[in-house]
């Protein structure tokens, strides 16, 4: 069957699998791995999923380098010593003007000199590129992972002709990812445009994006995600909310007209600092951030007294957070998941407390198995 990827019909990319798959029968076969998953999701518990575009709905892309300076492979690593790469320049899943801005790196990457890393000889420089776009903003940021400082002046260079060419890139910076094991990316960024971040707007929130900062991949979907969980808590009239793993705080932000005290904690200092920033600049003073370990704040928690709690755990869930909720038993709180499995592992320890009353499916992923689910858990 051929589909609208050429790469996936050439067996070049096989990402996003499910492709060949009717998306409202991707729908509907997610739905059915969710109820499964957690049998209490009936028809009048669970709402209708969110679904996203099929085509052009990823705003963030990370692409590997292989091949050699003469000719640069921007896409898959190969799987085999034999296999060289893969070069995915025009994914149709990626935001077009992403396409746009690869097709051009090939030859800014031979211009800089920006030897492809190889992982079998550790040698080389450039190990991969990540870019984020950001739709209603129209910015973008760049990211070079590359392997040492070497090339940092041959990019500060040259780096004008790619932001001559596209006016939207006002964040460029460089990664240093120093040790050959698969990890994509370092701690120390070093920013070759005047801004070290991009101005991300997400319906009426305009936030500060970092490079370094998490966001999720779609930005329609995740605009839905952070509405709905607002107008779930609209409904309910806390005048204080605690945010378990924030991040930069999107939830938070979303809901700060509602409540009169808020508290993000998350574990990631810069993540913090971002997000306190933010509310600063907004001018959200009744807003909060605290650098912290989730699984170790009953006591901040307890002093707040929040009437509704939210978590967005990563995709391992809650872990030794789930003991935290037991011991606080807030009378309601809303889980934020990625993984529908740890959502459901999480909420069968927490179902002698707690019964879910409603939850809803977001299509973050197409042609994927992945999703979003949004549930809210009322004390029993």
């Amino acid at each position: 069957m051929n589909t609208f990827c050429s790469y996936y019909n050439q067996k070049i990319c096989s990402s996003c699998k499910h492709l060949e798959v009717p998306y409202e029968t991707q729908i509907q076969h997610k739905s059915d791995q969710l109820t499964k998953l957690i049998p209490q999701l009936n028809s009048s518990i669970l709402q209708q999923p969110v679904f996203s575009n099929t085509q052009g709905f990823r705003n963030k892309a990370k692409f590997s380098v292989t091949g050699n300076l003469e000719h640069p492979i921007i896409g898959l690593t190969g799987e085999t010593e034999l296999d060289q790469g893969r070069e995915i320049l025009a994914c149709p899943v990626h935001h077009p003007k992403i396409n746009e801005l690869a097709k051009s790196l090939p030859e800014f990457i031979q211009l800089t000199k920006l030897t492809p890393y190889q992982i079998k000889t550790k040698s080389g420089e450039l190990k991969g590129i990540i870019i984020y776009y950001s739709s209603d903003s129209d910015e973008f940021y760049l990211r070079l992972v590359v392997r040492s400082k070497e090339s940092i002046d041959r990019i500060r260079k040259h780096a004008s002709i790619l932001t001559n060419r596209f006016p939207a890139l006002s964040c460029f910076s460089v990664n240093i990812q120093p040790v050959p094991h698969a990890i994509l990316e370092g701690e120390e960024e070093i920013f070759i445009s005047a801004k070290n971040a991009i101005h991300h707007q997400l319906g009426k929130l305009g936030l500060s994006l970092h490079p370094q900062g998490f966001v999720q991949t779609n930005q329609a979907v995740a605009l839905s995600l952070y509405q709905t969980a607002a107008s779930w808590i609209r409904e309910l009239k806390p005048k204080t909310f605690v945010e378990l793993f924030s991040g930069q705080g999107a939830f938070s932000f979303f809901i700060q007209e509602v409540v009169e005290q808020a508290v993000g904690i998350e574990i990631n200092p810069e993540a913090v600092k971002r997000a306190n920033a933010t509310a600063l600049e907004n001018g959200w003073t009744h807003l909060h951030f605290l650098a912290a370990d989730a699984a170790k704040v009953k006591d901040q928690v307890q002093a707040l007294s929040p009437e509704v709690l939210l978590v967005n755990p990563p995709r391992r869930g809650l872990g030794e957070a789930v003991e935290l909720m037991k011991e606080l038993r807030p009378k309601t709180f809303i889980y934020s998941s990625c993984n529908a499995e740890t959502l459901a592992s999480d909420a069968q320890k927490l179902g002698s407390l707690y019964k879910i009353s409603r939850a809803q499916m977001f299509d973050m992923f197409p042609h994927t198995e992945h999703f979003e689910t949004l549930v809210l858990f009322e004390l029993i």
